[in-house]
Order: C-alpha cells, then sequence, then structure tokens
C-alpha cells in the first residue's frame, strides 16, 4: 500500500544497461483521456502523448524515441517525490511532483497534422494507499519489477487541441 521497500538505484546490480524506469500516467473522466509517459529503458528512451475522444472515438498517440539514454534522464529516486522533465525543439514533457501535488506540462508541436497539442493538469489529494508490486522474474531471481500506482487522484486542467479544449474539474 506504500512505498516499501524504497528503491535505490545505485543498489540494482547489473548496470544501466538493465535498468528501465519510467513515469506514466493516464488522466480521464467518461469523455476524454490523455496518456503521458517519460520512459528511460537504458538503450532507449521514449517520450509519449495519447489523446482519446471517447465521445468520438478519436484516438491518437505521439511518440519520441532516442537511443542509449543509458539513465542520464535524471529520474527521482522515488515516485512519491521528485520532478522529471524533458525539452526538445519540438516538444516538451514536465512532471513536476513536491510529494503533495502534482503538475504535469505537455507541448507537442506536430502532434497530428501539423496541429499542436498542449496541456496543463494539476493531481491533488492522493489516496492513502496505493498499489506497490514488487514482482520477481522467474527465470532469475535477482530480477525484479517494482511499480507503484496512486488511483484516482483529484484532476484539474485542461488539454487543447486541434480548436478544442478538453477541461478536468
Amino acid at each position: 500500500k506504500r512505498l516499501l521497500p524504497m528503491y535505490d538505484r545505485s543498489k540494482v546490480k547489473g548496470g544501466f544497461a538493465r535498468l528501465k524506469e519510467w513515469d506514466y500516467y493516464y488522466v480521464g473522466n467518461d469523455q476524454f483521456g490523455v496518456a503521458l509517459t517519460i520512459a528511460d529503458n537504458s538503450y532507449m528512451s521514449l517520450d509519449s502523448v495519447s489523446l482519446l475522444n471517447l465521445s468520438t472515438g478519436f484516438q491518437h498517440t505521439w511518440s519520441a524515441m532516442g537511443v542509449m539514454s543509458l539513465g542520464k534522464r535524471g529520474f527521482p529516486a522515488t515516485s512519491g517525490k521528485g520532478d522529471i522533465a524533458v525539452e526538445k525543439p519540438a516538444y516538451a514533457l514536465r512532471f513536476e511532483n513536491d510529494g503533495k501535488k502534482r503538475v504535469l506540462t505537455v507541448r507537442v508541436d506536430n502532434f497530428q497534422e501539423d496541429k499542436p497539442l498542449t496541456a496543463r493538469m494539476v493531481l491533488t489529494d492522493p489516496p492513502e494507499d496505493s498499489m506497490v508490486i514488487a514482482t520477481p522474474f522467474p527465470t532469475k531471481k535477482t530480477a525484479f519489477y517494482y511499480n507503484q500506482k496512486i488511483n484516482c487522484m483529484r484532476a484539474e486542467g485542461d488539454i487543447t487541441y486541434d480548436g478544442r479544449t478538453y477541461v478536468f474539474d
């Protein structure tokens, strides 16, 4: 229900080539949603934004990949607090987490068909309990997958794309 054991990347054996870290958010309601990812999988990085309009059936995912990020993206040591950001000429994603609220900002200049997407959302009121999973790999007893999922935070903010603003309130 909480972050125990505490993750410490310096104690993960196998080097950065074996370390995969990411921060993923899905913010949605019964009409629309957005999924945001910043990832460092050692051999490759991934930045991704998906927009879903559940009323019309529209969905589109924009992604940018890089090679050999090797743990250099600057992920915080814990999902409980810390910021991660990526800024490139054509896009920027920033996930700020002060331990009380999370501020997600996005700019993609060419999300689809030369149309930009921007977003700013503030997530608050994390529940007291979250889902924390430490899953060993069955074929290698020293390898594991460690994950925290925090569901049902309150979202405020908006996403603007193709002349429409989607508002979370």
